[in-house]
C-alpha cells in the first residue's frame, strides 16, 4: 500500500469515526452554543472544561464526549440556574447545590460547578466536597476560543 493509499484509509476512518458521534457530538454542540447564549445575554460567563474544554482550547473536536461541564461563578450559580431553566433546560436533582446543578436540555446533560473568586487572584471551590480545590490565576481568563466555530471561554489548562 502507497502511503498516499494509507493517508486515505486513515482518512476513510476518521470520517467514519465522526460520523459514528455525530447525532450525540452535535447535540452537545447545541447544547454548550445554548448554555453560552442564555448566559452572555444575562453577562454571566461560563469555562468549558474537561474534554470539552480542552477541545476548546485545541480548536477542533478530538473525540466523543460523555458530557459537557462549565465552570461558573458561584455568585451567578441562582441566577444561571433560573436563566438557563427558562432557556429550555431541565434541573436534576444529582449534585450538591453549593458545588454544582446538572441539567438535561433536549436530552442532553451538562453541568455547571462553581468557583470562588480569591483575593490573590486564584479560583477555589470552597463548598462541598472538593475545598481543598485550588485553581491558579488565569484559570478563568476572558479569552474566547472557538469550538466548531462558536466562541467560548475554556478553562486554561494550568487551571
Amino acid at each position: 500500500m502507497s502511503s498516499s493509499d494509507h493517508d486515505g484509509y486513515g482518512a476513510f476512518h476518521q470520517r467514519a469515526r465522526i460520523a459514528a458521534m455525530d447525532e450525540k457530538t452535535e447535540g452537545q454542540l447545541r447544547v454548550i452554543r445554548d448554555v453560552v447564549a442564555a448566559l452572555r445575554a444575562a453577562d454571566i460567563s461560563a469555562w468549558l472544561f474537561g474534554g470539552w474544554g480542552l477541545d476548546a482550547r485545541i480548536g477542533r473536536i478530538t473525540r466523543e464526549h460523555g458530557d459537557v461541564e462549565f465552570w461558573v461563578e458561584r455568585v451567578h450559580a441562582e441566577r444561571s440556574k433560573t436563566l438557563l431553566v427558562e432557556a429550555g433546560a431541565m434541573v436534576l436533582p444529582t449534585q450538591p447545590p453549593e458545588e454544582a446543578c446538572e441539567y438535561t436540555w433536549d436530552d442532553v446533560s451538562f453541568s455547571t460547578a462553581y468557583f470562588d473568586r480569591q483575593s490573590d487572584g486564584s479560583f477555589s471551590q470552597p463548598l462541598g466536597r472538593f475545598s481543598d480545590w485550588l485553581f491558579p490565576p488565569g484559570s478563568f481568563g476572558e479569552e474566547l476560543v472557538s469550538l466548531d466555530g462558536t466562541p467560548v471561554l475554556a478553562m486554561s489548562v494550568p487551571g
